[in-house]
């Protein structure tokens, strides 16, 4: 195989990674100019720019909670339906009504709706935190000061806010659906074994008082994009 061969097999190689590359930083929410430019890059540096392009999106997924909203508010959903079942005609029904599990359910699928909100709008790029990180050492290293360095740097501090707060719903509602799978083992065993209403109880307080928690965060904060302008 000449040269010539072995250079235009390079080039068609490069512009298969750039494609992949472009397709790849759009669906991660990239500005259709950033994934240009990637695509760019990527067709006389394939060999070195393709995996660090195509594994970007890698770094921020491992930084989001462990665990995933929704399947967490599915697992409330289903305990909380076993747990009104189990204890259905029997006197643990006061505790755990189908109102009451239907209420917790529309508690629950608000701080999914929000926290799915938040993680779309953090994926983003215009809410990258390690680009507006950089941002803000780029405009110190520059010597500039007064209102650019701290309007970067709320920038900065509003994307820190946004992430906590998708990262605090994300944990509340992995707790809150163990802590409800607990209370349906609870019932269940209650149903079967004759245990005392106080240590079913107990638990149901829990639960209310993380629901409660729950609706208190997202009326407090009146979803994710009602916190009021941003000063600058």
């Amino acid at each position: 195989m000449s040269l010539r061969d072995l250079s235009v097999l390079y080039l068609l190689a490069g512009l298969a990674c750039a494609v992949a590359v472009y397709r790849a930083s759009r669906d991660r929410g990239d500005a259709r100019r950033r994934a240009a430019l990637s695509a760019a890059l990527c067709v006389p540096l394939w060999p070195i720019w393709a995996p660090v392009a195509l594994t970007a999106g890698r770094g921020a997924a491992s930084d989001r909670p462990d665990g995933d909203a929704g399947t967490a508010a599915a697992r409330v959903q289903g305990a909380l339906r076993e747990g009104v079942s189990a204890c259905a005609g029997t006197s643990f029904e006061a505790l755990l009504s189908r109102e009451a599990a239907a209420r917790i359910e529309a508690e629950v699928a608000r701080a999914a709706a929000r926290h799915a909100e938040l993680d779309a709008l953090l994926r983003q790029s215009g809410f990258d935190e390690a680009a507006a990180a950089a941002r803000v050492a780029e405009i110190e290293r520059g010597g500039a000061g007064g209102r650019a360095l701290a309007t970067a740097h709320l920038h900065l501090e509003n994307i820190r806010r946004l992430r906590a707060m998708r990262d605090r719903d994300a944990r509340a509602l992995e707790e809150l659906a163990d802590l409800v799978q607990a209370l349906r083992t609870q019932l269940v065993l209650a149903r079967f074994a004759g245990s005392s209403v106080e240590g079913v109880g107990g638990i149901v307080s829990e639960v209310w008082a993380r629901v409660e928690g729950l609706g208190a965060a997202i009326d407090a904060h009146g979803g994710a994009g009602s916190e009021g302008p941003i000063a600058t």
